[in-house]
């Protein structure tokens, strides 16, 4: 397929509503795309009127939309689906130590690969992914996303902090010169139980320096929060065994990891913290002050027993707020629409208040709040002139639909992943007719069964990583491979 900068013909994409995020719904509105940007929204009959020589996709009965900001996601996890389904988030982190080590870089990318089709199938048009190794850039590249890759980090024991750095530094180097323009590198110090307060100084500092973005998964489960505070837990003795800590002290902060996180200098305006279920008012009055921005995800949070992060709170004081999916290990599936029902549902229960979320305001934090949550919303996140064109089509002829008076409450309400019928990134046409372009999806779907072969045997053997002082992550190679992509065009 030729890319966006190639195409020299302008598309005008109709439907029966048109939502622009940044204004009112547009009814038979459509969009005009020149190359990879929107050129114009309106009222389809006037820009048809205006340029006669473009082509027109009618989608009919459907809303028309900018494609969904993913602020949080692992797409290397998409076999992990469901082989802990019930079990609670100390148990869970245990068990998925054991189970990562069962798969090679092959394995990771064919992995990735069906992640990147559940994104694109879905209408997430941007990601904000956490991975260590390169597999995840090559399989979102091939699907043709945008977004950032944070490349993972690890690592307590500060006698290792240069060779950690060093280890980084050859990663990002490898990472920045594989990527495509449309995907951005940055880094992932992995959790405050997984890096030293030196380490995640260390990173902040080589960041700023640099110009790259941070995240880290922060405050999202009591067992860190004991951790932090009183050096206790199921962190300090069963998670730190298993990837072959428990020789080295364990030291209590006091303190929220928030408040620990602060005292390093951590936070900032290119700091994303994902989760932050465990904050209080003055955690995220610090976050505010900060200016960082948090990845919110209502439904891996509550599967896995944590808890409901204190939106509310968050929007009240300001903080930049995006939705992101986590990994199908822990959320089973990719699908915004069912993150914006859980987050409403959830806020508005435990704030026993209606108007506490409304359907636009989550439409909003799925597109462009997550969009400005990364630091993105001048390119993504809604339908504007100038912006990236990339837009997805719902279908809303379904009954489950019908009619359609608001096109907010359709997409919250009803809607699923399963509606989405055109997916197009920058211009290019990724999905269209629930049809995968940029992917061969049997031949991703055959990998993605073959791998969860894989990790069934070494669930159901029991085979466990060994004594480590490295961690689990570096059980496999992952940093110099470069395995083939079943069914793509490279």
């Amino acid at each position: 397929m030729e890319s966006a900068s190639e195409q020299t013909q302008d598309v005008i994409y109709c439907a029966e509503w048109v939502l622009p995020v940044t204004a009112a719904p547009l009814r038979a509105g459509a969009v005009l795309v020149h190359g990879e940007r929107v050129a114009a929204v309106g009222p389809a009959l006037d820009l048809a009127a205006a340029n006669p020589q473009a082509d027109v996709v009618d989608f009919g009965a459907a809303v028309l939309m900018p494609g969904f900001v993913n602020a949080h996601c692992h797409l290397e996890y998409a076999t992990f689906r469901g082989i802990f389904d019930d079990e609670e988030f100390g148990d869970w982190i245990v068990r998925l130590v054991d189970a990562k080590a069962a798969l090679s870089p092959s394995d990771y990318l064919h992995s990735a690969l069906l992640g990147a089709a559940e994104c694109v199938a879905s209408g997430i048009t941007t990601i904000a992914d956490t991975a260590f190794g390169g597999e995840t850039l090559l399989a979102a590249a091939q699907a043709g996303l945008r977004g950032r890759l944070y490349l993972e980090v690890f690592g307590i024991d500060d006698s290792r902090l240069d060779e950690t750095m060093a280890e980084l530094q050859a990663r990002l180097e490898g990472a920045r010169a594989a990527a495509p323009p449309q995907i951005e590198i940055g880094i992932a110090p992995h959790a405050p139980y997984t890096v030293s307060s030196r380490l995640y100084q260390t990173i902040a500092g080589y960041a700023r320096e640099h110009g790259l973005k941070v995240a880290s998964h922060v405050a999202e489960s009591r067992e860190e929060l004991t951790y932090i505070r009183s050096g206790s837990g199921k962190f300090a003795h069963d998670f730190r065994e298993k990837v072959g800590w428990e020789r080295m002290l364990v030291q209590p902060y006091g303190v929220s990891p928030i408040k620990y996180l602060q005292q390093w200098g951590v936070f900032d305006r290119d700091f994303l913290a994902v989760h932050c279920v465990q904050a209080s008012s003055d955690d995220i009055r610090i976050l505010a002050g900060k200016g960082a921005a948090v990845a919110h995800c209502p439904k891996s949070n509550a599967k896995l027993g944590c808890g409901v992060a204190p939106l509310a709170e968050m929007l009240r004081q300001g903080v930049r707020v995006g939705f992101g999916t986590d990994s199908p290990a822990s959320s089973n599936i990719m699908d915004m629409f069912d993150e914006m029902r859980t987050a409403l549902f959830l806020h508005r229960a435990v704030e026993r208040d209606v108007g506490v979320l409304s359907a636009q305001k989550c439409v909003y934090i799925a597109t462009l709040g997550a969009a400005d949550a990364l630091g993105l919303a001048d390119q993504v996140g809604s339908l504007e002139a100038g912006k990236y064109a990339d837009l997805i089509a719902v279908d809303t002829s379904r009954s489950h639909f019908a009619p359609v008076e608001d096109p907010y409450s359709a997409l919250v309400y009803g809607a699923n992943q399963d509606d989405v019928t055109f997916t197009c990134v920058g211009g290019r046409v990724l999905y269209h007719d629930r049809v995968l372009r940029s992917l061969d999806a049997e031949a991703v779907r055959q990998g993605g069964i073959a791998v969860r072969q894989k990790l069934h045997a070494r669930v159901r053997d029991g085979v466990r990583v060994g004594d480590d002082q490295s961690g689990w992550w570096h059980t496999i190679d992952r940093s110099t491979t470069t395995p083939d992509v079943p069914g793509a065009d490279r």
